[in-house]
């Protein structure tokens, strides 16, 4: 790239093909720096797992950290509704999993999570002994900061910023697992539903970033064969 500081995690895709916007020909992190509010930064499924893997390997706290981490992107959630997680406030349905939340302004809600990081969750709280009304993840904000942040730099995978990327390190596990599963399901309403939002326009920005994105990947199959 032109421009190193800017060839981010953020922006290579698991073949670590830089994503770039066909038109400008800047990174797709640099054109959130430069005012494009549509683009949602977040990092790839891959990543992630890579991110739990890593944080896995801590001798004492490994299972609960890579489990904090999973959750986040699996649910889409806040780092302050993941940390009030019980385990009574996972719930299984005739369609599958869920949870019970509290939101913004403690406002009560539910998402949906995937069976198989339930199955992680009711395993980690029978082995750790936590009682139904216990917390799952009994850590302070700052801890849970630090757990994700330290595990991005162990991964190796760059951090974003607040300042450059107008999101943190916890945060941005929610905007990936929201474009993870739009990218899946392929519904902008769930999507919002998942998220929470009350305007639907909130929820478009991520429909648009992964618009963009396949967009890209598929004009850059296209070879002439110069």
């Amino acid at each position: 790239m032109a421009d190193g500081k800017y060839e981010t995690a953020l922006t290579v895709r698991t073949d670590n093909t830089v994503l770039r916007n066909k038109t400008s020909q800047v990174s797709a992190i640099r054109r959130a720096e430069d005012g494009a509010a549509d683009y949602v930064p977040h990092v790839s499924a891959v990543q992630v797992k890579l991110m739990a893997m890593v944080a896995g390997e801590n001798k004492r706290h490994g299972e609960r950290n890579a489990l904090l981490i999973k959750f986040l992107f699996d649910g889409c959630l806040r780092v302050s509704e993941a940390l009030r997680v019980r385990p009574i406030d996972l719930q299984r349905t005739s369609d599958g999993w869920m949870v019970r939340v509290l939101g913004k302004g403690s406002k009560p809600g539910v998402v949906a999570i995937s069976a198989s990081i339930a199955a992680e969750l009711q395993s980690y709280c029978y082995r750790a002994r936590i009682n139904e009304s216990g917390l799952i993840f009994p850590v302070s904000r700052s801890q849970a900061f630090r757990i994700v942040t330290q595990t991005f730099d162990k991964a190796g995978i760059p951090r974003p910023s607040k300042e450059r990327d107008h999101v943190g390190g916890v945060h941005i596990l929610r905007h990936s697992g929201a474009i993870e599963r739009l990218r899946v399901t392929g519904n902008p309403r769930a999507t919002q539903s998942q998220l929470r939002h009350k305007s639907a326009l909130m929820t478009m920005r991520y429909l648009k970033t992964l618009s963009a994105e396949e967009s890209l990947r598929i004009q850059q199959a296209v070879d002439f064969q110069w």
